[in-house]
């Protein structure tokens, strides 16, 4: 059951250092091994993706408050592919920085949070959305009716 205390909203331009410290630490629960120069280098790469993007409005973020503190995050991106059959706008939202913080986890807040995404993104007239499920975000998803794609490839420019 959700926490009435918590806030919810939108985040805006002032909020930027906070998404990106918080967007560094969604990535660290997967990557422990990060150096502190690689952190820092994901804060400030962080730190102007989301400058560039929500001034020009191909991001949004929600951010759940207890108090002051920051108690989980949310994010969706923007962009057009070419129209087909089941997007025939080629409107595509990406959903990502799906991270609650330990302690508030299992009380809807990223129940809420995900149907926040999809409702911005549906104002916004997209016609596909899609993301990378993490096991424990899965059932959330699944519950809304996304389903897996098996034939989803990625590749990465200059890695190691």
């Amino acid at each position: 059951m959700e926490n009435s205390s918590l806030i919810y909203r939108k985040a805006t331009i002032d909020d930027l250092e906070l998404l990106a410290l918080t967007r560094v630490e969604f990535i660290c629960v997967n990557h422990k091994d990060l150096t502190d120069a690689e952190k820092s280098a994901l804060y400030e790469t962080n730190k102007a993706y989301f400058a560039e993007t929500l001034k020009d409005g191909t991001f949004a973020a929600f951010l759940v408050f207890d108090g002051e503190k920051l108690a989980a995050t949310s994010g969706v991106s923007f962009f057009t592919m070419p129209p087909h059959r089941k997007n025939v706008t080629g409107k595509t939202a990406y959903i990502s920085n799906m991270y609650t913080k330990p302690e508030y986890r299992g009380k809807g807040i990223a129940t809420r949070l995900f149907e926040m995404l999809m409702e911005e993104a549906q104002k916004r007239g997209c016609g596909k959305a899609m993301l990378y499920a993490t096991e424990m975000g899965r059932p959330i998803y699944e519950k809304y009716g996304f389903f897996a794609v098996d034939n989803a490839m990625d590749y990465y420019f200059n890695t190691k």
